[in-house]
């Protein structure tokens, strides 16, 4: 592993592959295989590893100070693992730190009297201090992970959480939009794992949203559910519309005229399933970033939004029969005049 960064470096440096390039065939050093191999076998030597250390120490001293000593140690022998170019001594990193972290939050849960929020706050802000540390991008995207669920879990509003919710897609937007200005950077990694994880999120909470009163069956939100699906269908329509109006800023007025106003009748049709709309806006993203999995995880997503919006008891089977229908006209009239302004170009 380490010859082979050191070819990459005198590649990039003579200009025969770029930065972007480098860290692709960096991070392609060994097939799937191996790394599963490996990383199975890290997280079984960690989980040895922390049982004979952790074990012993919490009997001989049950008490919070050493669980905090005993956390401080489990981080700091992770961060120690992460500077280390091995991917089975990596993996050992990411177990180690995770064992570590919750070791500490259940410290201070306990020092606390047992205050739940502190816990997740203090989860979410170590989580979040673990960031700026030399991690490799599986650490990262399980600490960003953790970071906002703790984060997310403090929220009891519909309201909050669906502008939280498409604040999340608006930023997973922007970022796949960007993706070749930021590919370049020193600290891109950092900024993929932040993407990733910010995309996964802005899907489940917009599903989250679209079956929210559903899941919200025991009370935890607010009592303002009808204020929350209103946002999150307002704010996904708009989220739509500003994808479209920003990818089609390249193509001739008529067909942007076009695209436009097929997203706005869609927004408007489909106005109740707004996880079909944010779905939609962040698969166009996630293709004009050139990322195919993450754009078939979309298509996913819209899948089980227009099914749950199908089979709710809300509305009448005529009437979203009717809806759906409408839209697939809508799209099949957008595009056929687009082919029209096309082949007068042509």
């Amino acid at each position: 592993m380490q010859n082979n960064r050191g070819v990459l470096t005198h590649l990039q440096q003579a200009g025969i592959v770029s930065p972007e390039q480098s860290q692709r065939l960096a991070q392609h050093g060994s097939p799937w295989w191996l790394q599963l191999l490996l990383g199975f076998a890290a997280w079984i030597a960690s989980l040895l590893i922390i049982s004979s250390f952790v074990g012993p120490l919490l009997a001989l001293a049950d008490n919070d100070v050493v669980r905090l000593f005993a956390a401080v140690v489990l981080l700091g022998t992770a961060l120690w693992l992460a500077t280390q170019q091995h991917d089975f001594v990596q993996q050992m990193s990411v177990a180690i730190a995770l064992a570590g972290n919750g070791l500490m939050v259940y410290a201070l849960y306990e020092l606390s009297d047992n205050n739940h929020e502190l816990a997740r706050y203090a989860c979410a802000l170590i989580s979040s201090i673990l960031l700026f540390s030399r991690l490799n991008a599986l650490h990262r995207r399980v600490s960003l992970t953790l970071a906002m669920l703790c984060l997310l879990s403090l929220i009891q509003s519909a309201a909050l959480l669906a502008v939280l919710s498409n604040l999340l897609a608006t930023l997973a937007v922007m970022l796949w939009c960007s993706r070749p200005r930021w590919v370049s950077l020193a600290y891109a990694s950092r900024i993929k794992s932040l993407l990733e994880v910010t995309t996964l999120a802005a899907l489940g909470l917009t599903l989250l949203g679209q079956c929210l009163f559903v899941f919200d069956s025991s009370n935890w939100l607010d009592n303002k559910l009808e204020l929350g699906r209103a946002l999150y269908s307002a704010l996904g329509s708009i989220l739509l519309i500003s994808t479209v109006f920003w990818l089609s800023r390249l193509a001739t007025v008529p067909s942007r005229l076009a695209l436009l106003t097929t997203a706005t009748l869609l927004c408007i049709v489909l106005y109740p399933a707004s996880g079909l709309l944010v779905s939609l806006a962040l698969m166009l993203a996630c293709f004009y970033g050139c990322s195919k999995r993450w754009a078939g995880l979309c298509l996913l997503s819209m899948l089980f939004a227009l099914s749950q919006f199908y089979y709710s008891l809300e509305l009448t089977l005529l009437y979203k029969s009717g809806l759906l229908a409408l839209s697939g006209l809508l799209v099949l009239a957008g595009w056929l005049l687009l082919q029209r302004y096309q082949r007068r170009l042509v």
